[in-house]
């Protein structure tokens, strides 16, 4: 049901003021959830005690603690790879077919962290052809590759520039389809059109049936593979991570610098993998230590799964504590839907609601218990985010994290619509349809 919902980016308004004191009244007779003295509005670190505050930098991070052949040795080999491509890449950047199919190689085996300046470099080149002409005009590989990775990085490059490839009726021309290298690349271009970018839709077309064709057709296993993989995972609708095995032998460069790229990316691979397992550790422990899945035995206990919308989201290594922390509201929207879903009634959610719109751990004393742990865990955690926010950033975002946790108030209106108005439809239907559009995350 929320898989809509954590499609959303975070959007943080910075205020001037440093972070307030909650001066809010306690509940009564609920120590057993809240402390019995006035609370802080930024707890310290209450909910992940474990984490430290500060962003782990990429360069920092003890890669050992969780892979055995992330060795001092491995990682020097690493660097001295690194450093080696980047001379290879400085130098074939500066031919215009070869620095695009580097750059896109890079990208696509998901090491381009490593090329930022290298890449922003070539790209920056290749605007300047695209603008006067440059290059190969009638090389279909050539021409749609430069577009993709032009336009997927934010350059203007109108689609016209495939109007060369039609015939006299207006449609591409019947010979181009036996280009399969082109064509895999028109794909991969078509699927960043916009609307009313009719040619666009026209080449996806074109490409894709003529593809088809061929994927059927009495060709090479490796050949047939690579259109497979093209027509199934585009590049611009895929995760480089989870697609690069595929695709570490399909690139069109020469043996002068594939094979070390390939050699790299394999021990890139291993290094972030090590980082993504010590996080989902960490995940494993805060959602233990949380207490939540003993309390509320009815919702899910997927930390792994919460944990693959951050992964997803954030896929620069460098963004390690951030996928934590974001993990962590994420779970808490899996747990309300759980609440609002599969246990509560409409008496209590309407007391929840109320509670998460003021804001207020008065609000939360009529609940039952495990409203207001759940309550309390929501609480802790905007706080804990506002709280290193502030401390990195100088600036506090709990307003619009506030903001973004109140809009769950829709699923009351949800839940009364659902009970006065159409109680033979499943209440879920319309908490999906809602709530499919609130961008809490």
């Amino acid at each position: 049901m929320l898989s809509m919902a954590l499609s959303s980016k975070v959007f943080f308004s910075a205020t001037n003021s440093p972070i307030p004191i909650n001066r809010n009244s306690e509940i009564n007779n609920s120590n057993r959830f809240f402390p019995s003295t006035s609370l802080p509005m930024i707890p310290r670190c209450s909910i992940a005690h474990d984490h430290n505050i500060v962003l782990t930098p990429i360069d920092h991070f003890d890669y050992r603690s969780g892979h055995p052949m992330i060795t001092d040795e491995f990682l020097s080999e690493h660097r001295n790879k690194l450093e080696a491509f980047k001379r290879i890449f400085r130098e074939g950047g500066e031919d215009p077919v070869e620095g695009l199919a580097m750059v896109d190689a890079i990208q696509r085996l998901g090491i381009d962290h490593h090329f930022q300046y290298e890449i922003e470099k070539v790209l920056k080149k290749q605007y300047m052809l695209s603008g006067i002409n440059g290059g190969h005009d009638n090389d279909l590989y050539e021409v749609s590759l430069r577009f993709r990775l032009l336009r997927q990085e934010g350059y203007f490059v109108p689609a016209g520039v495939f109007n060369r490839f039609k015939g006299m009726k207006g449609s591409f021309r019947h010979e181009l389809g036996g280009d399969i290298k082109g064509l895999m690349e028109l794909y991969e271009a078509s699927q960043l059109g916009i609307d009313g970018e009719d040619i666009l839709d026209e080449a996806r077309e074109f490409s894709s049936q003529t593809l088809q064709k061929w994927g059927t057709a009495e060709v090479d296993h490796f050949l047939r593979k690579p259109i497979r993989n093209t027509l199934d995972q585009p590049y611009h609708k895929s995760l480089s991570r989870f697609t690069a095995r595929n695709l570490l032998t399909n690139f069109h460069g020469t043996n002068r610098w594939i094979d070390i790229l390939q050699e790299l990316a394999k021990m890139d691979f291993s290094i972030v993998q090590s980082l993504h397992q010590t996080e989902i550790v960490r995940i494993s422990n805060w959602w233990r230590d949380l207490g939540l899945a003993k309390e509320l035995e009815f919702a899910r206990d997927q930390p792994l799964k919460w944990y693959i919308w951050s992964m997803a989201c954030l896929t620069d290594p460098s963004l390690s504590e951030q996928r934590i922390d974001l993990t962590k509201p994420i779970s808490m929207i899996y747990i309300i839907d759980d609440i609002f879903d599969v246990y509560g009634t409409l008496d209590e959610l309407t007391l929840f609601t109320e509670a998460v719109d003021r804001w207020d751990y008065a609000a939360a004393a009529p609940l039952p218990d495990y409203m207001k742990i759940s309550f309390k865990a929501l609480h802790n955690i905007t706080d804990e985010i506002s709280h290193k926010v502030y401390r990195k950033h100088g600036w506090n975002p709990e307003h619009s994290l506030r903001k973004a946790v109140r809009r769950l108030k829709i699923l009351l209106h949800v839940s009364l619509f659902y009970d006065v108005t159409t109680p033979r439809v499943p209440r879920a239907h319309f908490q999906g349809a809602f709530f499919s559009k609130i961008n809490i995350i």
